[in-house]
């Protein structure tokens, strides 16, 4: 998606298809895309975010890997990881991910942490907002099990443009796999990073129904 450094878009600026497009199904309101601008925020002070992600391809090839950074207040990349993984579904690829992501996290500190990831699923079943879900009970008390050994600790959803340092991580896995740690990174990582502390937007078209 293109980046763009301006305000969230303004109602002005909403693409709306011709009528022609917004009238083909009669039974039930036109939905209009709109364009949102996602950025990734860093956590509060006193507090390290993880943002995680799960990678699956489903050509054949079996490939499947996790990846993910955890960073402070200031943007700063403190531990990446980028790992290939035995081939499974996409929920339970993620939820790999994140139990990945959390044992890292708690192999340094066990302060207060901010989990971020882009299946949202997966965040609501750990936040109490869904209930059905891809991932066995097991993982899922793993996680529940890892998230409380923090003082305190927050899981939210950010769309995949604002989780582009994880996304970059899981293609790395398929190349040059490792973990990484005290600023040192790989450079396309490190440029998503940047992107990141400087407050780069990302551009996502979203439905909305009138």
């Amino acid at each position: 998606a293109p980046f763009c450094r301006g305000p969230f878009a303004s109602p002005a600026n909403l693409y709306r298809p011709p009528a022609s497009i917004a009238s083909l199904s009669p039974s039930s309101p036109p939905f209009y895309p709109s364009r949102v601008m996602v950025r990734w925020k860093a956590p509060p002070a006193g507090w390290l975010k993880l943002n995680f992600d799960g990678s699956v391809y489903n050509d054949g090839s079996g490939r499947a890997s996790v990846g993910g950074a955890i960073r402070d207040c200031n943007g700063r990349v403190l531990v990446a990881f980028a790992e290939p993984t035995e081939h499974s579904t996409v929920g339970i690829v993620e939820a790999r991910a994140l139990i990945r992501g959390l044992r890292l996290a708690l192999s340094r500190f066990r302060g207060r942490l901010v989990a971020e990831g882009d299946d949202l699923m997966l965040v609501e079943l750990l936040t109490g907002e869904e209930t059905q879900t891809r991932v066995p009970q097991a993982m899922q008390d793993e996680i529940l099990m890892l998230l409380g050994c923090f003082a305190a600790y927050k899981v939210q959803h950010i769309f995949r443009e604002g989780n582009q340092v994880a996304h970059v991580l899981c293609k790395e896995a398929y190349q040059r796999p490792g973990v990484w740690a005290g600023g040192i990174v790989p450079h396309a990582v490190w440029e998503k990073a940047q992107d990141d502390v400087h407050g780069v937007a990302h551009e996502r078209l979203c439905k909305k129904k009138l």
